[in-house]
């Protein structure tokens, strides 16, 4: 049975969850082993680019058994540019980043061609969809779909999952278990504190992309990876605090708009619902 605080607290989250026209379903599991928190946790649902979390684990897995290397470099190719977020479609065709320098793209600044080029190094969509299933991990409601290039403009064309299999693979990457190697999670784990789109799980809290960077105390740290289409928004990340740590997946389904600014009412809800949560088991030593 969940403990009285943690059923208050769950109240207060499913309250702030109905302010909002839309289907709002979430996971919230504490790394250390106490009750969840869900709510339509099983709800297969569109993931906009939180997908790219998935991608990065199959493909640090893929590099720790020897099927292909990070350090192999990928020509970007014409077929590759996309629209959407980044920056690697307002260059020339013929750079060659590492497959690594696409990863970090792909999570810290969402970089859409980055991701092309990860599904197109595990094989194509199909075969990144085989990848993400191979991780030693329950993933029943996700579905890698298809490269990311809005010729289908429904929500789901691109993936989709829950937030169940989400927090599923965050716990795995925390505890060392994802990649098949503990160095690779780790580095994983380092990849998604350097999001630097952060108006969703990290909008209120107190940690920096940058502290680590520059050496200051990191007592507070979130790794997370949001996404965002028209109608659809989702964060999924990592919390840790002096007192505990989550893994939290927030996945926002509504009419579709073209509001893709931070202040969107479903930044606003996913935001409200990790503030909450951080109140309530994470705020006690600031």
């Amino acid at each position: 049975m969940p403990a009285p605080e943690d059923r208050t607290l769950a109240g207060r989250l499913a309250e702030r969850a109905a302010q909002v026209r839309a289907r709002v379903a979430y996971s919230i599991v504490p790394l250390d082993g106490g009750e969840a928190i869900r709510a339509h946790a099983d709800a297969r649902m569109p993931t906009a680019s939180t997908v790219k979390v998935y991608l990065l684990a199959a493909l640090y897995a893929a590099d720790a058994s020897g099927r292909l290397s990070l350090d192999q470099r990928l020509e970007l190719r014409p077929e590759d540019r996309t629209r959407g977020s980044g920056v690697l479609k307002l260059v020339a065709p013929g750079l060659c980043p590492t497959l690594r320098d696409h990863a970090r793209l792909m999570i810290v600044i969402s970089d859409n061609v980055s991701t092309n080029v990860v599904i197109r190094a595990l094989g194509g969509p199909s075969d990144a969809n085989a990848a993400v299933h191979a991780l030693p991990i329950e993933l029943g409601q996700t579905e890698v779909r298809d490269y990311i290039n809005f010729q289908n403009l429904a929500p789901d064309a691109i993936a989709v999952s829950s937030p169940d299999d989400f927090t599923n693979l965050l716990a795995a990457i925390y505890q060392g278990r994802c990649t098949g190697s503990a160095d690779h999670d780790r580095e994983v784990y380092w990849t998604l504190r350097r999001q630097t789109l952060r108006s969703m799980i990290p909008r209120h809290l107190p940690c920096s992309e940058y502290a680590e960077e520059f050496g200051l105390p990191e007592p507070y740290r979130c790794g997370t990876k949001s996404g965002s289409l028209p109608g659809v928004r989702a964060d999924v990340g990592i919390v840790e605090t002096p007192a505990r740590s989550w893994a939290i997946a927030v996945q926002v389904w509504g009419d579709p708009d073209l509001n893709t600014g931070d202040n969107h009412p479903f930044n606003h809800v996913v935001a409200d619902l990790s503030k909450i949560v951080f109140d309530a088991w994470g705020a006690s030593d600031q």
